[in-house]
């Protein structure tokens, strides 16, 4: 059997790569941070994420508690219901614009899903199975993973949502470990298992606190026994939270050789050597000298440490991270001395020569010429590779099916799709020996613009909104993120389409997000325009615009309900004239949090124009009439007395109506004052 070679280290897995973030030119190692307040920018100072770093973790929006809020029966319905929207857009972020992504978190006792709280062992496990089987679905190409995080004695044993972590660590080691003693570690071993069977590619890493002080010998132990147990375990991660510790211990001189103490005591225990992360770095301290200080005697030796694979600072803007005073930056991005000291050491030929694990080590890269395609065109994929001997020759696939085997540089490849949707290009590259190193990247096929019932919406007619016109985003339509967090998918792509109204309605709208509509008006002439929509809450609201120019500048929505969006009402947007003919027709949001049903138009030509009479009495019936609008809403009721309209016909506006008698008369009435 070959040798598989991870291609990890600089991990080239997105569309766009950029060459080196500003601070860090080491081809071998990575400098990161997190997301700032749930965003990747931080908006302070003109601060750009991808001008400092080159590797993002997501402070909460990735992890398990995060994402899972209710139990599901298939990985499919918890990619469906879970709350991925804002990991989805964080790992969108990082593949466009060639930052590396990790995966935080998969399994920890803290933080975790209180709907899992009441699981059996079996149900559990089987949670569990499902869970990471729709991060696999959501992520197939994750580099990074923080398998278990905090499993140490102490650890993550507080509460969540009112119930017992420790409670919880123990039902999950009975149900991956099918032992009462999570201390054994078993359950770990087995998630990292589970992971690997779906992340054959991915470096899997255990993830802990207090490692350098407190409990120094404790994280030893745990990850030199998940070794011994046969957990295909790649790397262990320091998170460093506690150096502040360190050095009130008057240790941070010798805080160098600690590091190395505690790998090779991993090594030894455990048979063999593992990558190290420093995965949460960050120093507690107000005073900008101390801070330094400990900067200088920790970030230096992790560095330039040849089995530190990458260092992750935790937040960088001072009043936005987990811990007071930890920032780089003050609140107005101007550089602490621990920044500037930073930048300072990161242009030193030590910083940009340090050796990692990954210097001259195997990897392959792959990009396209295009994330979006419409359907016919063709896209330019480009892949490379390097061994430390020769390439023999590298395979190219969309999903499982092979496209071409390429021996001869450059190994580029002009690809048509067939079939509309995501398609995941991966590359395998052979060197002479028949080893492999492999990685992959996504791309859409939209269909060519087209009204969605493949004819125009007819005016005067009802625009159902859910039902946009099919083509590619920014063409189309376009969605603040990727993801579909709607119960109904009626349409590909991000737009969030959920159950409501007369059947589906459009929901979890932000700010500047549109669609467009092919119409087609029968006849020139004044329209009334109305809308249905709900929201749960007040300020909502959206604009309508016509081949570019306003119809209806803006649209207040109303509270329909109380933080419920099931309650819909029509909104009357007034008359309008429209020419005979087609039209592309714009739906944008202003404001946040309203859902839409749908936008009726109703002729309000005069009784010449439609061929229908206005009448003031019909036959000689008295009792109770009922009058409808031409799409069926009953607006009003009255007693006739000897057929005569005038008592309806004076509490309605201009247009045309039904008027249905309880003798069962129907009848269309014009009302033109």
């Amino acid at each position: 059997m070959k040798k598989r070679l991870l291609a990890i280290g600089v991990l080239l897995f997105s569309f766009s790569v950029a060459c080196f973030a500003q601070l860090n030119q080491n081809p071998c190692k990575f400098l990161g941070n997190i997301t700032t307040r749930g965003q990747i920018q931080p908006n302070v100072g003109g601060l750009r994420y991808e001008a400092l770093w080159d590797q993002l973790t997501c402070e909460n929006e990735s992890k398990w508690g995060s994402i899972v809020n209710c139990k599901v029966n298939s990985a499919q319905e918890g990619v469906q219901k879970w709350n991925w929207k804002n990991s989805d857009a964080h790992y969108k972020w990082c593949k466009e614009n060639g930052v590396l992504f990790k995966f935080h978190c998969l399994l920890w006792t803290s933080q975790w899903p209180s709907c899992l709280a009441n699981c059996s062992a079996t149900e559990l496990k089987q949670q569990v199975e499902y869970w990471m089987d729709a991060v696999a679905i959501k992520y197939p190409d994750l580099s990074m993973i923080d398998v278990v995080n905090e499993a140490i004695r102490g650890h993550a044993e507080g509460t969540e949502n009112g119930h017992s972590c420790a409670d919880f660590k123990k039902l999950l080691s009975q149900a991956l470990g099918n032992s009462t003693n999570p201390y054994d570690y078993k359950w770990i071993a087995e998630a990292f298992r589970m992971a690997r069977k779906r992340f054959p590619n991915a470096v899997l890493i255990y993830n802990d606190y207090n490692t350098f002080t407190w409990q120094k010998n404790d994280f030893i132990d745990l990850v030199a026994s998940l070794v011994q147990q046969g957990a295909p375990i790649d790397a262990y991660g320091h998170q460093s939270h506690d150096l502040d510790d360190y050095y009130k211990n008057n240790q941070i001189t010798n805080f160098g050789n600690t590091l190395k103490e505690i790998h090779n005591s991993i090594t030894q225990k455990g048979g063999k050597e593992l990558l190290c992360y420093i995965t949460e770095y960050d120093i507690s301290q107000g005073d900008d000298n101390t801070y330094e200080t400990i900067m200088k005697n920790t970030f230096k030796p992790m560095w330039e440490a040849d089995y530190v694979a990458g260092i992750t600072i935790w937040g960088f803007v001072n009043g936005a991270t987990w811990r007071d005073n930890t920032g780089l930056v003050t609140s107005s991005g101007a550089d602490r001395s621990g920044m500037k000291w930073l930048k300072s050491y990161m242009a030193t030929d030590a910083a940009i020569n340090a050796k990692s694990p990954y210097c001259g080590g195997p990897s392959a890269t792959v990009n396209l010429s295009s994330k979006t395609i419409k359907f016919g065109e063709t896209v330019t994929i480009t892949a490379s590779a390097k061994f430390e001997g020769d390439i023999d020759h590298i395979d190219i696939f969309d999903g499982d099916s092979l496209l071409v085997n390429k021996y001869v540089e450059p190994y580029v490849w002009e690809y048509t799709p067939t079939e509309t949707g995501f398609h995941t290009i991966k590359v395998v590259a052979y060197d002479k020996s028949g080893n492999t190193v492999e990685c992959s990247t996504e791309f859409f096929v939209c269909e060519a613009r087209a009204p969605f019932n493949g004819e125009p919406a007819a005016i005067p007619g009802t625009i159902e909104v859910e039902a946009f016109d099919k083509g590619c985003e920014g063409e189309v339509y376009q969605d603040s993120d990727s993801e579909n967090e709607g119960d109904a998918k009626i349409q590909d792509g991000g737009v969030d389409i959920v159950t409501g109204g007369d059947n589906y309605a459009i929901g979890y709208t932000a700010a500047d997000e549109w669609l467009e509509y092919t119409v087609n008006v029968k006849k020139s002439g004044e329209y009334k325009l109305s809308a249905f929509a709900a929201s749960g809450l007040e300020g909502s609201g959206f604009k309508l615009d016509m081949d570019g120019k306003a119809l209806v500048e803006k649209v207040s929505v109303p509270q329909t309900g109380d933080n419920d969006w099931s309650v819909f009402e029509e909104i009357e947007l007034g008359e309008f004239n429209l020419t005979e003919g087609e039209h592309i027709l714009r739906l944008t949001i202003t404001n946040a949090y309203c859902n839409i049903d749908k936008l009726v138009f109703t002729s309000t030509t005069t009784s010449e124009e439609t061929g229908v009479k206005e009448v003031d009495a019909i036959s000689n019936f008295s009792g109770i009439c009922k009058v409808y609008s031409l799409q069926g809403s009953l607006i009003t009721s009255a007693y006739i007395d000897n057929g005569n309209l005038s008592v309806l016909k004076e509490s309605l506006k201009k247009g045309v109506y039904l008027v249905r008698c309880e003798n069962g008369l129907n009848q269309l009435v014009v009302v033109n004052d």
